[in-house]
């Protein structure tokens, strides 16, 4: 994976543990501009923004969700250390 698509994809995954959801979105994009593959991390942090927008809260499912769709152990461990 392109260093700086592992970059952004990192950002978007530590935004969505701020709720941030603006950073989130522009991450996540900015990383899927560099490496296609990423669509499954795209729809995994939408997901987790919606549910910021609409519960305040990332939800258990959804974290796993976000878990299941990085490509990488380094993007996993940048989940499990900003999930609620």
């Amino acid at each position: 994976m392109d260093p700086k698509a592992t970059a952004f994809a990192e950002e978007a995954i530590q935004a969505v543990g701020r709720q941030d959801v603006t950073e989130a979105r522009i991450a996540v994009v900015q990383a899927f501009d560099i490496d296609h593959a990423l669509a499954a991390l795209v729809d995994a942090v939408y997901l987790a923004c919606a549910e910021i927008e609409e519960d305040g809260r990332v939800s258990i499912s959804t974290w796993n969700g976000l878990a299941d769709a990085v490509p990488s152990t380094a993007l996993l461990a940048v989940v499990e250390s900003v999930r609620g």
